[in-house]
């Protein structure tokens, strides 16, 4: 009997094995990993991934990312996925990863198949606590990766109170680029719905990180005039106050926006 519950103790401290696949035309990927429900420091372990072409293996290696280090895990029960996210006619393998903790970190990888090599290369991403949809919004045949901007996540506000502004980027050749402003319609969307979640509160105190979001996705539409006329006319009227503990209101906050925006790229 002892060496029964000894048997049982081991298997439920490795846990079981579980699989994920994903398959498109000639490419398949496989991801495994362990997972045991009763460990709360990692309870995934052995993370591990296949790609292979044609029926033959090209890629076969345990999962790592430096963006969440040995604490990956996986991002859901479709983690692994297969699209053309560059549009040139080859299939990507996507493995989308979560680091764990309550707002973050969702990561992917992007397996880009190398002919000169016949074998893959890796790009990885970090989103933060947003993730991000896999869109076809152009007219092009190259992806779009709809996402928020995670970097303003308690930068003027607790995080439930914090606006993150719309954020597009896509693949090419192997880098992350920021297509943002060359969908200004949805920029427009997104920054009439940070505006309304600002007037919602009663441009109290817990308003100032909504009203960022506003600010960044203005600048992102071309409108520096409208946010410069905007927040002077709510500072003249008091109404730029900020939340406890979250740096200053009124015109120190408009200073410390203006700093943020040229430190992520939004102004110049």
């Amino acid at each position: 009997m002892a060496i029964g519950l000894a048997g049982a103790a081991i298997a439920l401290a490795a846990g079981t094995v579980q699989t994920q696949r994903a398959h498109a035309g000639a490419i398949s990927a496989v991801f495994s990993f362990r997972y045991a429900p009763h460990d709360v420091v990692s309870p995934y372990t052995g993370l591990h991934l296949t790609i292979s072409r044609d029926g033959r293996t090209l890629h076969d290696a345990a999962v790592h990312s430096a963006l969440c280090g040995s604490f990956c895990m996986p991002a859901g029960t479709r983690s692994v996925a297969i699209a053309d996210v560059e549009g040139d006619g080859e299939p990507d393998v996507l493995l989308n990863l979560y680091s764990g903790g309550a707002h973050c970190c969702y990561v992917v990888q992007v397996f880009r198949y190398d002919p000169t090599t016949h074998g893959y290369a890796t790009v990885d991403h970090i989103w933060g606590d947003p993730s991000y949809e896999l869109e076809h919004l152009a007219s092009g045949s190259a992806l779009e990766f709809v996402s928020a901007d995670d970097r303003f996540a308690y930068e003027f506000a607790a995080y439930a109170f914090s606006g993150l502004p719309l954020e597009i980027l896509q693949l090419r050749d192997g880098r992350f680029i920021d297509v943002t402003r060359s969908f200004p319609k949805l920029v427009g969307a997104d920054a009439a719905g940070w505006w309304k979640s600002y007037r919602a509160g009663d441009r109290g105190e817990f308003g100032l990180g909504f009203l960022a979001a506003w600010a960044a996705d203005e600048y992102n539409l071309g409108h520096s005039a409208t946010v410069s006329q905007t927040l002077t006319r709510l500072q003249r009227a008091g109404e730029l106050r900020s939340s406890p503990g979250f740096g200053p209101g009124g015109a120190g906050f408009v200073a410390h926006l203006d700093r943020f925006l040229k430190q992520e790229g939004y102004t110049e």
